[in-house]
Protein backbone atom coordinates (compact mmCIF):
# COMPACT_ATOMS: atom_id res chain seq x y z
CA UNK A 1 0.00 0.00 0.00
CA UNK A 2 3.12 2.43 0.43
CA UNK A 3 4.18 2.47 -2.72
CA UNK A 4 1.12 3.40 -4.42
CA UNK A 5 0.74 6.12 -2.13
CA UNK A 6 4.11 7.73 -2.37
CA UNK A 7 3.18 7.19 -6.36
CA UNK A 8 0.31 9.38 -5.33
CA UNK A 9 1.97 12.38 -3.45
CA UNK A 10 4.49 12.45 -6.14
CA UNK A 11 2.40 12.35 -9.08
CA UNK A 12 0.37 15.25 -7.05
CA UNK A 13 3.24 17.38 -6.13
CA UNK A 14 4.11 17.23 -10.06
CA UNK A 15 1.05 18.49 -10.53
CA UNK A 16 1.04 21.20 -8.43
CA UNK A 17 4.26 22.32 -10.04
CA UNK A 18 3.15 22.65 -12.98
CA UNK A 19 -0.39 23.94 -12.45
CA UNK A 20 2.01 26.61 -10.54
CA UNK A 21 3.75 27.23 -13.77
CA UNK A 22 0.76 27.02 -16.12
CA UNK A 23 -0.87 29.61 -13.72
CA UNK A 24 2.27 31.90 -14.66
CA UNK A 25 3.32 31.48 -18.13
CA UNK A 26 -0.01 30.07 -19.67
CA UNK A 27 1.71 27.18 -21.85
CA UNK A 28 -0.84 24.64 -23.43
CA UNK A 29 1.37 21.75 -22.47
CA UNK A 30 1.72 22.79 -18.80
CA UNK A 31 -1.89 22.41 -18.59
CA UNK A 32 -1.68 19.44 -20.21
CA UNK A 33 0.88 17.33 -18.27
CA UNK A 34 -1.32 18.99 -15.56
CA UNK A 35 -3.74 16.70 -16.37
CA UNK A 36 -2.21 13.84 -16.69
CA UNK A 37 -0.12 13.85 -13.35
CA UNK A 38 -3.65 13.98 -11.83
CA UNK A 39 -4.80 11.35 -13.69
CA UNK A 40 -1.62 9.25 -12.14
CA UNK A 41 -2.32 10.70 -8.63
CA UNK A 42 -6.26 9.63 -8.62
CA UNK A 43 -5.37 6.42 -10.25
CA UNK A 44 -2.83 5.33 -7.61
CA UNK A 45 -5.51 6.52 -5.14
CA UNK A 46 -8.31 4.91 -6.31
CA UNK A 47 -6.05 1.29 -6.38
CA UNK A 48 -5.52 1.95 -2.96
CA UNK A 49 -9.25 1.91 -2.23
CA UNK A 50 -9.22 -0.65 -4.42
CA UNK A 51 -7.81 -3.19 -2.37
CA UNK A 52 -9.20 -5.60 0.42
CA UNK A 53 -10.84 -5.04 2.40
CA UNK A 54 -12.66 -2.52 0.67
CA UNK A 55 -12.34 -4.39 -2.93
CA UNK A 56 -14.13 -1.24 -4.72
CA UNK A 57 -15.47 -2.23 -8.02
CA UNK A 58 -15.75 1.46 -8.93
CA UNK A 59 -12.63 2.36 -7.48
CA UNK A 60 -10.84 -0.69 -9.59
CA UNK A 61 -12.56 0.71 -12.63
CA UNK A 62 -10.89 4.60 -12.40
CA UNK A 63 -7.73 3.16 -11.19
CA UNK A 64 -7.61 0.83 -14.41
CA UNK A 65 -9.18 3.93 -16.41
CA UNK A 66 -7.33 6.79 -15.54
CA UNK A 67 -3.69 4.94 -14.96
CA UNK A 68 -3.96 2.16 -17.25
CA UNK A 69 -5.89 3.96 -20.33
CA UNK A 70 -5.70 7.70 -20.56
CA UNK A 71 -2.57 8.94 -18.66
CA UNK A 72 -0.16 7.86 -20.70
CA UNK A 73 -1.39 9.33 -23.35
CA UNK A 74 -2.07 12.55 -22.48
CA UNK A 75 1.92 12.92 -20.93
CA UNK A 76 2.42 12.43 -24.80
CA UNK A 77 0.02 14.70 -25.74
CA UNK A 78 1.91 17.37 -23.79
CA UNK A 79 4.79 16.83 -25.30
CA UNK A 80 3.64 16.85 -28.60
CA UNK A 81 3.33 20.42 -27.93
CA UNK A 82 6.23 20.97 -27.29
CA UNK A 83 7.11 20.19 -31.23
CA UNK A 84 4.24 20.46 -33.37
CA UNK A 85 2.25 23.56 -34.60
CA UNK A 86 -0.48 24.21 -32.38
CA UNK A 87 -2.93 23.88 -34.54
CA UNK A 88 -2.50 20.21 -35.33
CA UNK A 89 -1.60 19.54 -31.74
CA UNK A 90 -5.03 21.18 -31.23
CA UNK A 91 -6.74 18.42 -33.51
CA UNK A 92 -4.79 15.48 -32.02
CA UNK A 93 -5.76 16.96 -28.75
CA UNK A 94 -9.72 16.68 -30.22
CA UNK A 95 -8.76 13.38 -31.69
CA UNK A 96 -7.75 12.09 -28.25
CA UNK A 97 -10.73 13.32 -25.97
CA UNK A 98 -12.72 11.37 -28.24
CA UNK A 99 -10.68 8.20 -27.76
CA UNK A 100 -10.25 8.64 -24.52
CA UNK A 101 -13.88 8.87 -23.71
CA UNK A 102 -14.68 5.47 -25.99
CA UNK A 103 -12.06 3.61 -23.72
CA UNK A 104 -12.72 5.34 -20.53
CA UNK A 105 -16.69 3.46 -21.27
CA UNK A 106 -14.96 0.19 -22.58
CA UNK A 107 -13.30 0.34 -18.86
CA UNK A 108 -16.39 1.29 -17.06
CA UNK A 109 -18.34 -1.54 -18.96
CA UNK A 110 -16.00 -4.49 -18.86
CA UNK A 111 -16.69 -7.03 -16.73
CA UNK A 112 -14.65 -7.94 -13.37
CA UNK A 113 -13.61 -10.83 -11.91
CA UNK A 114 -14.73 -10.59 -8.60
CA UNK A 115 -13.27 -13.16 -7.23
CA UNK A 116 -9.31 -11.61 -8.78
CA UNK A 117 -10.26 -7.99 -6.99
CA UNK A 118 -10.90 -9.84 -3.25
CA UNK A 119 -7.58 -11.51 -4.05
CA UNK A 120 -5.49 -8.40 -5.00
CA UNK A 121 -2.55 -7.80 -3.05
CA UNK A 122 -0.18 -5.20 -4.06
CA UNK A 123 0.19 -6.19 -8.38
CA UNK A 124 -1.12 -4.21 -11.27
CA UNK A 125 -4.30 -5.70 -11.10
CA UNK A 126 -3.85 -8.22 -14.40
CA UNK A 127 -6.42 -10.58 -15.20
CA UNK A 128 -9.45 -8.45 -13.08
CA UNK A 129 -11.28 -6.92 -15.76
CA UNK A 130 -12.15 -9.14 -18.60
CA UNK A 131 -11.01 -9.28 -22.18
CA UNK A 132 -12.89 -6.80 -23.95
CA UNK A 133 -12.82 -3.40 -26.35
CA UNK A 134 -10.69 -2.01 -23.26
CA UNK A 135 -7.75 -3.92 -24.16
CA UNK A 136 -6.72 -3.23 -27.77
CA UNK A 137 -7.70 0.98 -27.05
CA UNK A 138 -5.47 0.82 -23.72
CA UNK A 139 -2.54 -0.75 -25.69
CA UNK A 140 -2.90 1.63 -28.76
CA UNK A 141 -2.98 4.88 -26.28
CA UNK A 142 -0.15 3.65 -23.73
CA UNK A 143 1.68 2.50 -27.14
CA UNK A 144 1.33 6.33 -28.52
CA UNK A 145 1.61 8.15 -25.23
CA UNK A 146 5.44 6.60 -24.83
CA UNK A 147 6.33 7.09 -28.02
CA UNK A 148 5.71 10.70 -28.37
CA UNK A 149 6.90 11.32 -24.42
CA UNK A 150 10.74 9.56 -25.34
CA UNK A 151 10.54 10.41 -29.06
CA UNK A 152 10.14 14.10 -28.12
CA UNK A 153 12.75 13.32 -25.81
CA UNK A 154 15.04 11.44 -27.88
CA UNK A 155 14.25 14.69 -30.78
CA UNK A 156 15.21 17.33 -28.55
CA UNK A 157 18.39 15.57 -26.60
CA UNK A 158 20.07 15.43 -30.26
CA UNK A 159 19.23 19.04 -30.61
CA UNK A 160 20.91 19.43 -27.51
CA UNK A 161 23.91 17.60 -28.59
CA UNK A 162 24.67 19.63 -31.62
CA UNK A 163 24.78 22.78 -29.36
CA UNK A 164 27.72 23.56 -26.94
CA UNK A 165 27.24 24.00 -23.39
CA UNK A 166 23.72 22.27 -23.19
CA UNK A 167 24.80 19.18 -21.98
CA UNK A 168 22.88 19.17 -18.89
CA UNK A 169 19.92 20.03 -21.53
CA UNK A 170 20.79 16.34 -22.74
CA UNK A 171 21.05 14.85 -19.72
CA UNK A 172 17.22 16.21 -18.68
CA UNK A 173 15.65 14.60 -21.99
CA UNK A 174 17.75 11.37 -21.08
CA UNK A 175 16.04 11.09 -18.34
CA UNK A 176 13.32 11.82 -19.09
CA UNK A 177 12.86 9.51 -21.43
CA UNK A 178 14.51 6.67 -19.23
CA UNK A 179 11.87 7.19 -16.82
CA UNK A 180 9.27 7.32 -18.98
CA UNK A 181 10.02 3.61 -20.23
CA UNK A 182 10.63 2.56 -16.71
CA UNK A 183 7.25 3.72 -16.35
CA UNK A 184 5.88 2.16 -19.44
CA UNK A 185 7.53 -0.94 -18.53
CA UNK A 186 5.67 -1.61 -15.28
CA UNK A 187 2.81 -3.64 -16.63
CA UNK A 188 5.39 -6.30 -17.94
CA UNK A 189 6.50 -6.77 -14.27
CA UNK A 190 3.27 -9.42 -13.88
CA UNK A 191 3.63 -10.61 -17.35
CA UNK A 192 7.24 -11.54 -16.46
CA UNK A 193 5.90 -13.32 -12.96
CA UNK A 194 7.03 -10.69 -11.05
CA UNK A 195 3.63 -8.47 -10.22
CA UNK A 196 4.98 -7.49 -6.53
CA UNK A 197 7.91 -5.16 -8.30
CA UNK A 198 4.86 -3.13 -10.51
CA UNK A 199 4.21 -0.12 -7.97
CA UNK A 200 7.64 -0.09 -7.15
CA UNK A 201 8.76 0.05 -10.93
CA UNK A 202 6.01 2.72 -11.10
CA UNK A 203 8.01 5.07 -8.37
CA UNK A 204 10.86 4.64 -9.43
CA UNK A 205 10.19 5.78 -13.11
CA UNK A 206 8.04 8.89 -11.76
CA UNK A 207 11.48 9.47 -10.09
CA UNK A 208 13.67 9.29 -12.48
CA UNK A 209 10.89 11.69 -14.67
CA UNK A 210 11.09 14.46 -12.07
CA UNK A 211 14.80 14.53 -11.63
CA UNK A 212 14.69 15.16 -15.15
CA UNK A 213 12.31 18.10 -14.57
CA UNK A 214 14.55 19.18 -12.29
CA UNK A 215 18.04 19.18 -14.49
CA UNK A 216 15.38 20.83 -17.00
CA UNK A 217 14.33 23.30 -14.48
CA UNK A 218 17.85 25.26 -13.56
CA UNK A 219 17.94 26.52 -17.28
CA UNK A 220 15.18 28.84 -17.81
CA UNK A 221 16.07 28.99 -21.08
CA UNK A 222 14.73 25.63 -21.69
CA UNK A 223 11.77 23.37 -21.22
CA UNK A 224 11.63 19.43 -20.88
CA UNK A 225 11.65 18.48 -24.65
CA UNK A 226 12.09 22.02 -26.17
CA UNK A 227 14.38 23.82 -28.36
CA UNK A 228 15.69 26.87 -27.59
CA UNK A 229 13.17 29.59 -26.09
CA UNK A 230 10.97 30.96 -29.04
CA UNK A 231 7.72 32.13 -27.29
CA UNK A 232 5.46 29.19 -26.77
CA UNK A 233 8.66 26.89 -26.32
CA UNK A 234 10.15 28.60 -23.16
CA UNK A 235 11.35 26.89 -19.73
CA UNK A 236 8.11 27.87 -17.42
CA UNK A 237 9.78 29.21 -13.91
CA UNK A 238 11.46 27.47 -11.97
CA UNK A 239 12.14 24.73 -9.65
CA UNK A 240 10.67 21.36 -10.81
CA UNK A 241 8.30 19.18 -11.98
CA UNK A 242 7.94 15.31 -11.52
Amino acid sequence: MLYPIAVSALSALFAAVLLGQYIRRRRPYQLIWTLALTMSALASMAYVWALPPTSSPLAFRAYYALGGALMPAWLGLGSVYLVMPQRGAERLAGALTTLSAIAAGAVIAAPLDLAALHGLQGGPGTGILLPGAWLPLTVVLNTLGVAAVVGVAVYSGMLAARRRGDSWLLGSNALIAAGDLVVGAAGAMARTGRPELFWVTMLAGWAIIFAGFMLAGANRRFTPGSRPDTGRHSQPASPARA
